[in-house]
Protein backbone atom coordinates (compact mmCIF):
# COMPACT_ATOMS: atom_id res chain seq x y z
CA UNK A 1 0.00 0.00 0.00
CA UNK A 2 2.78 2.36 0.95
CA UNK A 3 4.63 1.65 -2.34
CA UNK A 4 1.52 2.40 -4.40
CA UNK A 5 1.00 5.66 -2.52
CA UNK A 6 4.61 6.69 -3.14
CA UNK A 7 4.28 5.72 -6.81
CA UNK A 8 1.11 7.81 -7.14
CA UNK A 9 2.80 10.82 -5.51
CA UNK A 10 5.85 10.37 -7.76
CA UNK A 11 3.68 10.23 -10.90
CA UNK A 12 1.70 13.32 -9.87
CA UNK A 13 4.93 15.26 -9.21
CA UNK A 14 6.26 14.27 -12.64
CA UNK A 15 3.02 15.31 -14.34
CA UNK A 16 2.94 18.69 -12.61
CA UNK A 17 6.61 19.24 -13.43
CA UNK A 18 5.94 18.49 -17.10
CA UNK A 19 3.04 20.94 -17.28
CA UNK A 20 4.99 23.65 -15.47
CA UNK A 21 7.91 23.08 -17.83
CA UNK A 22 5.69 23.93 -20.80
CA UNK A 23 4.67 27.20 -19.16
CA UNK A 24 7.00 30.09 -18.54
CA UNK A 25 7.06 32.08 -15.32
CA UNK A 26 7.88 35.15 -17.44
CA UNK A 27 5.22 35.19 -20.17
CA UNK A 28 1.95 33.73 -21.42
CA UNK A 29 1.82 32.07 -24.83
CA UNK A 30 -0.19 33.84 -27.48
CA UNK A 31 -0.91 33.38 -31.18
CA UNK A 32 1.58 32.17 -33.78
CA UNK A 33 3.02 34.24 -36.63
CA UNK A 34 4.43 32.85 -39.86
CA UNK A 35 6.81 35.48 -41.20
CA UNK A 36 8.08 35.14 -44.76
CA UNK A 37 11.07 37.32 -45.66
CA UNK A 38 11.40 38.16 -49.36
CA UNK A 39 14.27 39.68 -51.31
CA UNK A 40 12.92 41.55 -54.34
CA UNK A 41 14.81 41.17 -57.57
CA UNK A 42 16.11 44.42 -59.13
CA UNK A 43 13.40 46.37 -60.91
CA UNK A 44 10.62 44.05 -59.74
CA UNK A 45 9.10 46.15 -56.94
CA UNK A 46 6.07 47.33 -58.93
CA UNK A 47 5.34 43.82 -60.24
CA UNK A 48 5.62 42.41 -56.71
CA UNK A 49 3.24 44.96 -55.18
CA UNK A 50 0.77 44.59 -58.06
CA UNK A 51 0.72 40.83 -57.40
CA UNK A 52 0.18 41.48 -53.69
CA UNK A 53 -2.75 43.78 -54.41
CA UNK A 54 -4.35 41.56 -57.07
CA UNK A 55 -3.71 38.12 -55.59
CA UNK A 56 -2.29 37.84 -52.09
CA UNK A 57 -4.50 40.43 -50.42
CA UNK A 58 -7.80 38.93 -51.72
CA UNK A 59 -6.68 35.42 -50.74
CA UNK A 60 -5.63 36.55 -47.24
CA UNK A 61 -8.87 38.51 -46.83
CA UNK A 62 -10.93 35.42 -47.70
CA UNK A 63 -8.87 33.26 -45.35
CA UNK A 64 -9.46 35.83 -42.63
CA UNK A 65 -13.20 35.91 -43.41
CA UNK A 66 -13.35 32.12 -43.12
CA UNK A 67 -11.46 32.16 -39.83
CA UNK A 68 -8.42 30.33 -41.18
CA UNK A 69 -6.10 33.17 -40.20
CA UNK A 70 -6.54 35.94 -37.64
CA UNK A 71 -4.60 38.69 -39.39
CA UNK A 72 -1.90 39.42 -41.95
CA UNK A 73 0.62 42.24 -42.28
CA UNK A 74 3.35 43.45 -44.59
CA UNK A 75 6.59 45.09 -43.51
CA UNK A 76 9.32 46.72 -45.59
CA UNK A 77 12.97 46.78 -44.60
CA UNK A 78 14.28 50.37 -44.69
CA UNK A 79 17.85 49.23 -44.03
CA UNK A 80 19.94 46.51 -45.58
CA UNK A 81 22.70 44.31 -44.24
CA UNK A 82 23.75 43.29 -47.73
CA UNK A 83 22.61 42.74 -51.30
CA UNK A 84 20.67 39.56 -50.44
CA UNK A 85 18.88 40.94 -47.35
CA UNK A 86 15.09 40.88 -47.20
CA UNK A 87 13.06 43.75 -48.62
CA UNK A 88 9.52 42.73 -47.68
CA UNK A 89 8.20 40.56 -44.86
CA UNK A 90 4.74 39.03 -44.87
CA UNK A 91 3.29 38.08 -41.49
CA UNK A 92 0.32 35.73 -41.20
CA UNK A 93 -1.25 35.34 -37.75
CA UNK A 94 -2.77 32.05 -36.58
CA UNK A 95 -4.66 31.64 -33.31
CA UNK A 96 -2.30 28.87 -32.16
CA UNK A 97 -0.18 25.98 -33.44
CA UNK A 98 -3.25 23.76 -33.84
CA UNK A 99 -4.83 26.32 -36.20
CA UNK A 100 -1.61 26.40 -38.20
CA UNK A 101 -1.68 22.62 -38.57
CA UNK A 102 -5.29 22.60 -39.78
CA UNK A 103 -5.14 25.47 -42.28
CA UNK A 104 -3.08 24.01 -45.16
CA UNK A 105 -5.80 22.15 -47.10
CA UNK A 106 -8.45 24.81 -46.53
CA UNK A 107 -6.10 27.64 -47.53
CA UNK A 108 -5.26 25.86 -50.79
CA UNK A 109 -8.98 25.63 -51.57
CA UNK A 110 -9.38 29.38 -51.00
CA UNK A 111 -6.41 30.11 -53.27
CA UNK A 112 -7.71 27.86 -56.05
CA UNK A 113 -11.11 29.57 -55.84
CA UNK A 114 -9.39 32.95 -56.26
CA UNK A 115 -7.26 31.88 -59.24
CA UNK A 116 -9.96 29.75 -60.87
CA UNK A 117 -7.87 26.63 -61.41
CA UNK A 118 -4.97 24.87 -59.78
CA UNK A 119 -2.89 25.47 -62.91
CA UNK A 120 -3.55 29.23 -62.80
CA UNK A 121 -2.50 29.24 -59.14
CA UNK A 122 0.74 27.43 -60.00
CA UNK A 123 1.41 29.82 -62.90
CA UNK A 124 0.99 32.78 -60.53
CA UNK A 125 3.46 31.19 -58.12
CA UNK A 126 5.98 30.82 -60.96
CA UNK A 127 5.55 34.47 -61.91
CA UNK A 128 5.91 35.43 -58.26
CA UNK A 129 9.29 33.70 -58.15
CA UNK A 130 10.42 36.03 -60.96
CA UNK A 131 9.81 39.11 -58.78
CA UNK A 132 11.50 37.93 -55.61
CA UNK A 133 12.94 35.05 -53.67
CA UNK A 134 12.18 33.84 -50.18
CA UNK A 135 15.12 34.57 -47.88
CA UNK A 136 13.57 32.92 -44.81
CA UNK A 137 10.28 31.50 -43.62
CA UNK A 138 9.94 31.49 -39.83
CA UNK A 139 7.40 30.74 -37.14
CA UNK A 140 7.30 32.96 -34.07
CA UNK A 141 5.04 32.69 -31.05
CA UNK A 142 3.72 35.97 -29.73
CA UNK A 143 3.95 36.23 -25.94
CA UNK A 144 2.68 38.65 -23.33
CA UNK A 145 4.76 39.36 -20.27
CA UNK A 146 3.44 38.36 -16.88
Amino acid sequence: MRKSLLAAVFVSVLMSAASSYAQSPFYNNGPVWRVIYIHLKPGQGDAFWNDVRQNLKPVYEEQKKQGLISEYKFWVNPTSDGPQDWDVAIGILYANFAALDQVAAKAATVAIQHYGTREAMLDAAKKRSETGEVVANRLAREVTLK
